[in-house]
């Protein structure tokens, strides 16, 4: 893993040095252009504008991998998220950030942690998800960097985290190259709801009840010409403590032979039992590319290693074109290929003479593929306008329209809808 690590950081500051010497000025995009315009439209008003973004997220899946029983039976969940994102300039150099909301997700799967008892309470077939994230940001007069601190904390049923961190970004003077260095800590505190067979049992023994972790990043972005802008990053993320999920179930090789006897399989179920430590470092790099003033070609690619022996490739392509000055219509797709951790098993596979178990087929080996498509209208002079009731004597508008869809489909036979609206407002 050191060797690792110290190969990654050479390769990026190798990168770093290479496309430090090419730096223009120029920049050009589809947002730029609409963002222009929308500038020139307000000149002589007062700019100091609350932006507030509510949006609206609908997600659903099924497959038949479920890690709550063992690693076979549905995995059907929909989930409802309204939220808020609301922009506050603080003065014309800081502002704040602040992003609430709740999930709302109804899960067949969690349902199943009473999957032998014969009365079933349902109690987790529905649940709620309440968050608030804090993020300011300020830009240093005479340095022209930028730093950042950010702050949140969330609440469900069986879980309760906080999270704090910031970054600090160098600029350089024509604004064309930035390096920035960002850390997070996060903390999750779990209520340990084991499968209600195994309640009591010496198998209901995880030691922990806290998952704390550790993030470290390292970006640099690049605009290369007047027609291509590129952004390389790393990350080290170290994870301890409660890494298990205390409801997952494993079966092991002695229940293969009874996976449809429900009577059996409750007196041989086990509880998933993972490292309490783990090493994740992504890297990854960005390229947009502007083919015409009305066409962009955004690029990702990501590199993932961890200390579980999970490898993985994940690559996307997004092509927004502007159809009219006031639309834009933005195709997407993501492939996804990804090696098994070294301690996943599927459904009466695993050995009891194993020190680490799962079932859990996010730790598997699969392919993935995501295919959708974004439209976004935003007339220049906004949608709609009305009176504040925020500022006194001030108009308010609603400034974009924005529609998001897409389709997941998994290797291993899990699949997904979703959809996102994104309604924009000015205050």
């Amino acid at each position: 893993m050191r060797m690792q690590l110290k190969t990654i950081l050479s390769l990026l500051l190798l990168l770093s040095v290479t496309f430090a010497v090419n730096a223009q000025t120029d920049k050009n995009s589809i947002d730029d252009k609409q963002e222009d315009s929308r500038k020139k439209v307000k000149l002589s008003e007062d700019y100091q504008e609350t932006e507030v973004n509510f949006l609206l997220n609908y997600y659903e899946q099924d497959g038949d991998h479920s890690p709550v029983t063992g690693g076979q039976g549905t995995e059907e969940l929909t989930n409802v998220a309204p939220s808020f994102v609301v922009h506050i300039p603080v003065d014309s150099l800081s502002s704040l950030d602040l992003n609430f909301g709740i999930d709302i997700y109804s899960s067949a799967s969690t349902d199943n942690i009473d999957y032998f008892d014969t009365h079933k309470s349902s109690a987790s077939g529905m649940d709620a998800r309440a968050h608030i994230n804090a993020y300011y940001s300020h830009k240093l007069l005479k340095s022209g960097n930028d730093y950042s601190v950010l702050a949140g904390f969330s609440q469900e049923y069986d879980v309760s985290s906080y999270h704090a961190g910031g970054s600090y970004t160098l600029n350089s003077k024509d604004q064309n190259r930035s390096l920035t260095i960002d850390g997070l800590y996060m903390n999750d505190s779990w209520k340990l709801l084991y499968p209600t067979e195994l309640r009591g049992s010496s198998d209901a023994n995880l030691k922990d009840d806290v998952r704390t972790t550790l993030k470290f990043g390292l970006s640099y972005s690049q605009v290369i010409n007047k027609r291509s802008q590129a952004l390389f990053s790393m990350e080290v993320v170290s994870q301890s403590g409660l890494l298990s999920t205390p409801f997952h179930r494993v079966f092991f090789d002695d229940a293969f032979a009874f996976a449809n006897d429900k009577n059996e399989l409750a007196t041989r179920s086990h509880i998933e039992q993972l490292d309490d430590s783990r090493i994740k470092i992504p890297i990854s790099m960005r390229w947009n590319y502007y083919i015409s003033d009305f066409i962009r070609l955004k690029t990702f690619y990501r590199y993932y290693s961890d200390s579980w022996g999970i490898s993985a490739h994940t690559a996307s392509v997004e092509l927004p074109m502007m159809v009219s000055p006031s639309f834009i219509i933005s195709p997407f797709a993501r492939y996804h290929t990804q090696t098994a951790a070294d301690d996943f098993y599927e459904f009466g596979q695993a050995s009891s003479t194993a020190e680490f178990y799962t079932s859990d087929y996010d730790l598997s080996e699969f392919d993935s593929f995501k295919v959708g498509v974004g439209f976004q209208y935003s007339p220049v002079t906004g949608i709609s306008n009305f009176k504040s009731p925020l500022r006194k004597g001030k108009t308010a508008q609603l400034k974009s329209i924005g529609l998001r869809t897409a389709y997941y489909d998994r290797s291993d036979g899990l699949n997904a809808w979703l959809v996102s609206l994104d309604f924009a407002f000015t205050f």
